[in-house]
């Protein structure tokens, strides 16, 4: 073998040696989790109106199956209302779901009710959304967002007759005024020269 070719050789076996030691190490550096995806039916809603949230749950993991217990969607209008919790859905899947590692997908759909009162007085909300399985970390955790109509702001007057009848008096009156002081210009223009001094000059000796 020609000595010239043997330092390239040997830079080429060790790049190819370095590549196959780092492939394992790059391999394990790829997440591997578990997606959640979730949409609204509609793209905003008005106070009071009802709606349907899809939850998508996707197991990316490439290691082990997964068993799905249950998907909690908690609204940010999430309140005690005095007689129950309001705001708080938790799906219990009876049996349980199982997702295949690699791409197994559970699809769930949560009704809910966008509050009437000062609970929604924003115009984005984000929803929390957490799936429980039964290996390491136990839950996993995504998020959606609802838009909601601001409620218009109206204003009401009263007495509306009376400002009305007020306005009228007041555009009569600059009426008036403007057709005095117009008249009042004029008169003084055409009034007629005085010639009284004039005449008391020429009797003078």
């Amino acid at each position: 073998m020609d000595k010239k070719c043997l330092p390239p050789l040997l830079l080429g076996m060790a790049v190819m040696l370095m590549i196959i030691s780092l492939a394992p190490a790059y391999a394990q550096q790829i997440p591997a989790t578990v997606n959640i995806y979730a949409w609204t039916d509609k793209t905003t809603y008005n106070p009071g109106e009802s709606g349907k949230l899809t939850v998508v749950i996707r197991n990316d993991r490439t290691d082990q199956d997964l068993i799905l217990y249950n998907v909690t969607v908690v609204f940010p209008w999430f309140a005690y209302t005095g007689e129950k919790w309001e705001g708080n859905y938790t799906v219990t899947l009876s049996p349980p779901a199982t997702l295949q590692k690699n791409g197994g997908v559970t699809k769930h759909v949560v009704d809910f009710t966008v509050p009437s009162d000062g609970r929604a007085l924003c115009n984005s909300y984000e929803v929390s959304i957490r799936a429980a399985v039964d290996k390491a970390p136990y839950h996993y955790d995504g998020e959606a967002l609802i838009y909601v109509k601001s409620t218009p702001f109206y204003v009401s007057l009263e007495n509306v007759d009376k400002f009305i009848t007020l306005f009228t008096v007041q555009v009569i009156l600059v009426i008036i005024c403007t057709i005095i002081i117009a008249a009042a210009i004029f008169l003084s223009a055409r009034r007629p020269k005085a010639v009284w001094s004039e005449e008391e000059k020429a009797e003078q000796p």
